[in-house]
């Protein structure tokens, strides 16, 4: 019969230069969860409060880290690769938990894929009940690989929501790509971000 919180960064002992994007994603979190979320969209903001729990967990495991304390390191998580990928899963998780009619909807992709998740599905179900005008998708990618590559990939998952929407009857004005030129996370070149990895869908 109680609230469970998401937990609080700042008491997990991650690294100071981590706590200021962990307590961002926090926050959006919170409000998501207070604006409807627990009641409406229960199921998928109890995902999303999983993963963030998780992500904190693993960039808390840093008593040795990468270039542990115990070596004159600086610390840091020992799995960053599992940071990532509790963190990844969080924000496709946050998606659903957050979703507003008004949009717009960001759909995740895994590195150099550009096949739905159960997650991603479950937002395209979401955008198709909740919406009644037509849509338009953009596809964008990270920075690793290519222009020329990575502008064929947006399109790629583009295409794919698009298809995903057409498929339950959703009318489309447009399906096209931005590639690595519109980030939602600033990176330099070859650098995969799973942020960045996205396609956003919006009113026409």
């Amino acid at each position: 019969g109680e609230t469970v919180l998401p937990y609080d960064p700042a008491t997990k002992g991650v690294l100071p230069s981590d706590l200021p994007e962990l307590q961002d994603a926090r926050s959006k979190l919170m409000a998501a969860l207070d604006n409807g979320g627990r009641e409406e969209r229960g199921c998928a903001c109890a995902k999303a409060q999983r993963y963030y729990d998780g992500w904190v967990e693993q960039a808390s495991d840093n008593k040795l880290g990468v270039n542990g304390s115990y070596f004159g390191g600086e610390g840091g998580p020992v799995q960053p690769d599992r940071v990532e990928a509790e963190k990844a899963a969080f924000y496709e998780a946050l998606t659903a938990c957050a979703l507003q009619a008004s949009g717009p909807w960001t759909i995740y992709f895994g590195f150099d894929k550009y096949n739905l998740t159960p997650e991603a599905q479950s937002v395209i179900d979401q955008i198709v009940a909740e919406t009644t005008g037509p849509l338009s998708v953009v596809g964008h990618t990270d920075t690793s690989g290519s222009n020329a590559y990575n502008q064929a990939l947006g399109q790629r998952r583009a295409d794919s929501v698009s298809n995903a929407l057409t498929a339950q009857g959703k009318e489309l004005c447009s399906a096209a790509s931005k590639g690595e030129t519109d980030l939602a996370v600033q990176t330099g070149d070859g650098v995969r971000e799973p942020l960045n990895r996205r396609a956003v869908v919006s009113g026409c």
